[in-house]
Protein backbone atom coordinates (compact mmCIF):
# COMPACT_ATOMS: atom_id res chain seq x y z
CA UNK A 1 0.00 0.00 0.00
CA UNK A 2 2.78 2.61 1.07
CA UNK A 3 4.31 2.49 -2.47
CA UNK A 4 1.17 2.49 -4.48
CA UNK A 5 0.35 6.03 -2.87
CA UNK A 6 3.39 7.75 -4.66
CA UNK A 7 2.99 5.87 -8.10
CA UNK A 8 -0.99 7.09 -7.77
CA UNK A 9 0.44 10.64 -6.65
CA UNK A 10 2.80 10.35 -9.54
CA UNK A 11 0.04 9.68 -12.23
CA UNK A 12 -2.47 11.99 -10.63
CA UNK A 13 -0.08 14.93 -10.80
CA UNK A 14 1.45 14.21 -14.27
CA UNK A 15 -1.60 14.31 -15.62
CA UNK A 16 -2.75 17.48 -14.58
CA UNK A 17 -3.43 20.04 -16.93
CA UNK A 18 -2.02 23.79 -15.58
CA UNK A 19 -4.29 26.00 -17.08
CA UNK A 20 -2.54 29.47 -17.92
CA UNK A 21 -5.36 31.71 -17.01
CA UNK A 22 -6.10 31.23 -13.09
CA UNK A 23 -9.78 31.56 -12.53
CA UNK A 24 -11.54 34.40 -10.54
CA UNK A 25 -11.76 31.92 -7.18
CA UNK A 26 -8.01 30.90 -7.24
CA UNK A 27 -6.80 34.59 -7.64
CA UNK A 28 -9.35 35.43 -5.10
CA UNK A 29 -7.76 33.11 -2.82
CA UNK A 30 -4.30 33.74 -3.77
CA UNK A 31 -4.90 37.74 -3.27
CA UNK A 32 -6.35 36.69 0.33
CA UNK A 33 -3.11 34.76 1.44
CA UNK A 34 -0.77 37.37 -0.31
CA UNK A 35 -2.57 39.77 2.05
CA UNK A 36 -2.19 37.77 5.14
CA UNK A 37 1.70 37.54 4.44
CA UNK A 38 1.95 41.26 3.81
CA UNK A 39 0.50 41.69 7.22
CA UNK A 40 3.89 39.89 8.54
CA UNK A 41 6.48 42.40 9.37
CA UNK A 42 9.12 40.02 9.07
CA UNK A 43 8.31 39.45 5.03
CA UNK A 44 8.42 43.41 4.75
CA UNK A 45 11.95 43.77 3.45
CA UNK A 46 11.22 40.85 1.03
CA UNK A 47 7.99 42.33 -0.53
CA UNK A 48 10.11 45.71 -1.24
CA UNK A 49 13.38 43.83 -2.94
CA UNK A 50 11.05 40.87 -4.95
CA UNK A 51 10.41 41.30 -8.45
CA UNK A 52 8.46 38.37 -8.91
CA UNK A 53 6.49 36.78 -6.08
CA UNK A 54 4.59 33.14 -6.49
CA UNK A 55 1.60 32.79 -3.71
CA UNK A 56 -0.07 28.79 -2.95
CA UNK A 57 -3.10 29.87 -0.55
CA UNK A 58 -3.26 26.06 0.01
CA UNK A 59 -1.18 23.97 -0.10
CA UNK A 60 -1.11 20.69 2.04
CA UNK A 61 1.44 17.61 2.20
CA UNK A 62 0.56 13.88 3.84
CA UNK A 63 2.67 10.90 4.17
CA UNK A 64 3.23 7.76 6.11
CA UNK A 65 6.43 6.52 5.14
CA UNK A 66 5.76 8.05 1.69
CA UNK A 67 4.80 11.40 1.72
CA UNK A 68 3.21 13.82 -1.01
CA UNK A 69 1.65 17.56 -1.26
CA UNK A 70 0.29 19.67 -3.75
CA UNK A 71 -0.57 23.23 -4.20
CA UNK A 72 -1.60 25.61 -7.29
CA UNK A 73 -1.08 29.24 -6.45
CA UNK A 74 -0.37 32.72 -8.81
CA UNK A 75 2.45 34.06 -9.85
CA UNK A 76 2.62 38.22 -9.40
CA UNK A 77 5.37 40.76 -11.32
CA UNK A 78 5.10 44.35 -10.31
CA UNK A 79 1.96 43.67 -8.15
CA UNK A 80 0.18 42.04 -11.06
CA UNK A 81 -1.11 38.60 -11.74
CA UNK A 82 0.83 37.12 -14.40
CA UNK A 83 0.62 33.45 -14.02
CA UNK A 84 -0.35 30.46 -12.06
CA UNK A 85 1.82 28.17 -10.45
CA UNK A 86 1.91 24.58 -9.33
CA UNK A 87 3.83 22.97 -6.87
CA UNK A 88 3.92 19.11 -6.01
CA UNK A 89 6.78 17.01 -3.76
CA UNK A 90 7.16 13.14 -2.46
CA UNK A 91 9.22 12.46 0.44
CA UNK A 92 10.08 9.42 2.16
CA UNK A 93 11.43 8.86 5.60
CA UNK A 94 9.60 9.24 9.26
CA UNK A 95 6.32 10.68 8.55
CA UNK A 96 3.28 10.29 9.54
CA UNK A 97 0.23 12.86 8.99
CA UNK A 98 -0.65 15.56 7.20
CA UNK A 99 -1.21 19.54 6.91
CA UNK A 100 -2.45 22.71 5.13
CA UNK A 101 -0.37 25.13 4.91
CA UNK A 102 0.07 28.67 2.43
CA UNK A 103 3.23 29.33 1.09
CA UNK A 104 4.76 32.36 -0.30
CA UNK A 105 8.30 32.54 -3.09
CA UNK A 106 10.53 35.79 -3.35
CA UNK A 107 12.21 35.96 -6.39
CA UNK A 108 14.76 38.77 -6.42
CA UNK A 109 15.66 38.88 -9.86
CA UNK A 110 13.63 37.55 -12.92
CA UNK A 111 16.60 35.04 -13.51
CA UNK A 112 16.33 33.71 -10.49
CA UNK A 113 12.90 33.27 -11.07
CA UNK A 114 13.57 31.68 -14.84
CA UNK A 115 15.92 29.08 -13.38
CA UNK A 116 13.49 28.06 -10.53
CA UNK A 117 11.22 27.18 -13.27
CA UNK A 118 13.31 25.64 -15.87
CA UNK A 119 14.89 23.25 -13.16
CA UNK A 120 12.80 19.73 -12.93
CA UNK A 121 13.11 19.24 -9.48
CA UNK A 122 14.48 20.28 -6.33
CA UNK A 123 16.05 18.08 -3.35
CA UNK A 124 14.83 18.72 0.03
CA UNK A 125 15.62 17.70 3.51
CA UNK A 126 12.67 18.68 6.29
CA UNK A 127 11.71 18.25 9.69
CA UNK A 128 8.22 19.38 10.80
CA UNK A 129 6.35 18.92 14.00
CA UNK A 130 2.62 20.02 13.42
CA UNK A 131 -0.58 19.77 15.65
CA UNK A 132 -3.22 21.48 14.48
CA UNK A 133 -2.16 25.19 13.59
CA UNK A 134 0.55 24.92 16.49
CA UNK A 135 3.94 23.85 15.36
CA UNK A 136 7.19 24.46 13.83
CA UNK A 137 9.31 23.57 10.78
CA UNK A 138 12.49 23.68 9.40
CA UNK A 139 13.92 23.30 5.45
CA UNK A 140 17.58 23.50 4.89
CA UNK A 141 18.96 25.22 2.12
CA UNK A 142 19.23 29.05 1.11
CA UNK A 143 19.47 30.43 -2.13
CA UNK A 144 20.79 34.73 -2.14
CA UNK A 145 17.94 35.32 -5.09
CA UNK A 146 14.74 32.97 -3.55
CA UNK A 147 13.03 33.13 -0.40
CA UNK A 148 10.02 31.04 0.86
CA UNK A 149 8.02 31.04 3.64
CA UNK A 150 5.03 29.12 5.00
CA UNK A 151 2.15 29.27 7.52
CA UNK A 152 0.87 26.55 8.55
CA UNK A 153 -3.23 26.83 8.40
CA UNK A 154 -3.89 23.07 10.42
CA UNK A 155 -3.16 19.54 10.57
CA UNK A 156 -1.26 16.83 12.69
CA UNK A 157 1.84 15.85 10.76
CA UNK A 158 5.38 14.31 12.42
CA UNK A 159 7.96 14.26 9.70
CA UNK A 160 11.73 13.65 9.15
CA UNK A 161 12.10 13.23 5.75
CA UNK A 162 14.21 13.89 1.85
CA UNK A 163 12.10 14.25 -1.35
CA UNK A 164 11.76 16.17 -4.33
CA UNK A 165 9.97 19.39 -4.68
CA UNK A 166 8.98 20.84 -8.11
CA UNK A 167 7.78 23.97 -9.24
CA UNK A 168 6.17 24.21 -12.47
CA UNK A 169 5.31 27.96 -14.04
CA UNK A 170 3.30 29.35 -16.54
CA UNK A 171 3.03 32.82 -17.76
CA UNK A 172 0.12 34.70 -19.49
CA UNK A 173 0.71 35.30 -23.07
Amino acid sequence: MQTLIPLLLLLVLGGCSLNPTPDNAATLDSQAALNRFQEDERLRRFFEEARVVVVFPSAWRAGMGFGGGYALGTIYRDHQVVGVARMWQLSVGANVGGQRYRQILFFKTDAAFEAMGKASNEFAGQAHAALITLGGATNPGYHPEVAVFSELRGGLLLEASVGLHRYEFVLEN
